[in-house]
């Protein structure tokens, strides 16, 4: 019972960590004056480039990842998910991957997962412009290129609070627009 109850004070405080982790509240960008999102051009899975400035006019979260993280591999699904459920809402979800020079087992996995969503090969450079220095990061960035915010590490996005908070950027810019 005495190995029970200091298991159970060892394991207790590390999920309740990653609760709370789950719901951080993300690092803002300054938006006076807005910082804009570096732009880069990298190839696809699908043998076109991917730039993310063909992408202004939409809210775009941009995630770093690789096939070696795990925890990158985790949230996928969740990404997946988030881009069909907004595929018609000016959200689009773009992944780059920073594997080095294993093309073929990038697009592997990505088959395997069913990921639909554009995945840019080759983002090392990418990763650099955009000071990435733990996998995986998403950042936010608004409908005219600007960086809103910074997600580090896993998150499982297909949930009330990114749709809340998915849906107020949608909203926002819709009020900014009447």
């Amino acid at each position: 019972m005495k190995i029970l109850g200091i298991l159970f004070s060892i394991l207790l405080p590390s999920f309740l960590a990653l609760t709370s982790f789950a719901n951080m509240p993300y690092e803002k960008f300054s938006q006076q004056p807005a910082v804009m999102a570096p732009d880069f051009s990298l190839p696809g899975t699908s043998e076109q480039e991917i730039k993310l400035s063909d992408y202004r006019g939409k809210i775009v979260l941009l995630n770093f990842w690789a096939t070696f993280c795990a925890p990158c591999r985790m949230e996928m699904p969740s990404l997946q998910a988030i881009s069909v459920k907004y595929q018609n809402d000016d959200v689009v979800v773009i992944a780059v991957s920073v594997d080095s020079g294993r093309e073929k087992a990038v697009k592997k996995w990505i088959k395997k997962m069913k990921l639909e969503f554009p995945i840019a090969l080759e983002g090392n450079a990418a990763g650099n412009i955009y000071e990435v220095s733990a996998l995986p990061v998403t950042f936010i960035i608004g409908k005219k290129g600007q960086l809103i915010g910074r997600i580090l590490g896993e998150r499982e996005w297909d949930n009330k609070e990114t749709h809340q908070f998915i849906d107020s950027l949608l909203a926002k810019v819709n009020d900014q627009a009447q």
